[in-house]
């Protein structure tokens, strides 16, 4: 496919080869291309920088729909979004389109060719010596939903155990599960891991090679999501003492086993880490433990809620920030208390954990909606509440959510249930609450990677939503 067009050779001296599309939801690698230098005649490689603007996706962190057009610009390659500007610009067959550089010199000397591209590829030119635009196209990635997965969780220890792994994900694709959690950080890190502090001060157990696991999953179908236990790092502390949270006047410290999640030393330590799981290509990094210690409350009023969540959110913006440097394209959730999505005020103020202000952050919010968590003689009330006790807490925690959030960071919640000492029907009835509080996605949560009645219940599953099912 080709179209010819009046190309200016002052303006086309120096010609691109695209080695990579950046990290984002939506854009894959595109294919190397050669383009032909015009006041020569000869073929030159030359690499140029991309840049991807995807609004929305983890770059930009704006509404994300379909990429449309690319525009090189002074050495430089910039990807965009057009469905904002689709009704000026109609969609139309590649083989439709005309491409050429635009009349005249610009006047600040750069070059400035603009290919447009459909809603499913990118149009790569390479340039002839005539003149001639040679166009071709390459698919382009959808961005990848975290938000409708449905997975089980496994420790490090299970992960690494390549029998029970394989077991485990044969049992979960035979349920129709979709995803994998399982832990990447706690008091130590748990796979091979190259952190430089990590290592320098032995936190590094190596028991699984992250990048084999990642290849398994994705060969297997299954989206990876790994549990990273964020600011409760007693092994951390006791090899760092100076990062546990301390009295803000005596500099006491309030929770020995509770770094201080602004502390800058805290913060690098756990930056290389998140960096280097990012750049592997996990799809999902959930943070645990992001909050304050609930142990250490009396402790801890010495900071009022708001404060908490300041400190706590220096730390989710480094991993916001780390992330989208590192690895564009994963994602990045949190695990959080279902008690907000009931008594939020009160709760903030002991955790610090302040979802609503965190939800512009991150691209997956989990409720641990566990109704194990919820005292058995309240919230609950048989004569009055509809469902089981396992749905109905399960199901007002996501409206709580939902209430909270409001409907833009709504579509972010995919929460924990419970996997442990649970029934078949137990398991169908939490699912149930989950699509009818319009969500799709949920993961299960057992200590001790149990999952009868889970893969039972989803296997049986007949509640499950058409709009679930893709």
């Amino acid at each position: 496919m080709s179209d010819s067009g009046e190309i200016s050779a002052e303006r086309l001296k120096t010609v691109l080869r695209a080695e990579q599309a950046l990290g984002t939801d939506i854009v894959g690698e595109l294919p190397h291309t050669d383009m032909t230098d015009l006041s020569s005649g000869e073929e030159r490689i030359v690499e140029m920088p991309v840049s991807v603007f995807s609004f929305g996706g983890a770059a930009a962190r704006f509404p994300l729909f379909k990429l449309s057009l690319i525009v090189i610009l002074g050495g430089a390659m910039f990807v965009f979004d057009y469905t904002s500007i689709e009704r000026e610009m109609p969609s139309v067959p590649l083989s439709e389109q005309t491409y050429h550089a635009a009349a005249g010199e610009p006047k600040t000397g750069e070059e400035e060719l603009l290919i447009a591209v459909d809603s499913g590829a990118v149009a790569v030119p390479a340039v002839t010596g005539s003149g001639e635009v040679s166009l071709s196209t390459f698919p382009v990635l959808e961005e990848t939903r975290g938000d409708n997965k449905a997975g089980v969780f496994l420790t490090a220890r299970s992960i690494a155990d390549e029998d029970y792994l394989l077991h485990t994900i044969d049992e979960l694709l035979a349920a129709s599960g979709s995803a994998l959690v399982f832990d990447v950080k706690g008091g130590h890190v748990f796979f091979h891991s190259a952190a430089p502090m990590a290592n320098e001060i032995g936190l590094v157990k190596s028991l699984y090679e992250l990048p084999a696991i990642l290849a398994l999953a994705k060969e297997k179908g299954l989206y990876t999501i790994g549990r990273f236990v964020a600011i409760r790092d007693g092994a951390f502390t006791a090899k760092m003492p100076q990062t546990p949270i301390k009295h803000p006047r005596t500099g006491r410290a309030l929770s020995h086993e509770w770094i201080d999640p602004a502390n800058e030393t805290a913060i690098a330590y756990n930056m290389e880490i998140l960096c280097e799981i990012a750049g592997m290509g996990i799809d999902e990094i959930n943070l645990d433990y992001i909050r304050f210690s609930t142990e250490d409350f009396g402790e801890l009023k010495v900071f009022s809620g708001k404060e908490k969540a300041d400190r706590v959110e220096t730390f989710i913006r480094a991993a916001r920030e780390t992330i989208d440097r590192c690895g564009p394209r994963t994602k990045l959730g949190l695990s959080t208390f279902a008690i907000l999505g009931w008594q939020y005020d009160i709760n903030v103020e002991t955790l610090g954990q302040d979802v609503a202000r965190f939800a512009p952050l991150v691209d997956i919010i989990s409720p641990m909606a566990y109704p194990a968590t919820f005292s058995p003689h309240a919230y609950y009330d048989p004569r009055t509440d509809s469902g089981s006790r396992m749905y109905f807490l399960v199901h007002r925690t996501l409206t709580g959510y939902q209430e909270l959030l409001g409907p833009e960071h709504s579509k972010k919640l995919r929460p924990w249930i419970q996997g442990y000492g649970v029934t078949k029907k137990n398991m169908e009835d939490q699912m149930k609450a989950v699509f009818d509080a319009g969500l799709c996605g949920f993961t299960v949560w057992s200590a001790n990677n149990a999952y009868g009645p889970t893969y039972a219940a989803m296997k049986s599953d007949t509640a499950r939503p058409e709009r679930c099912r893709s």
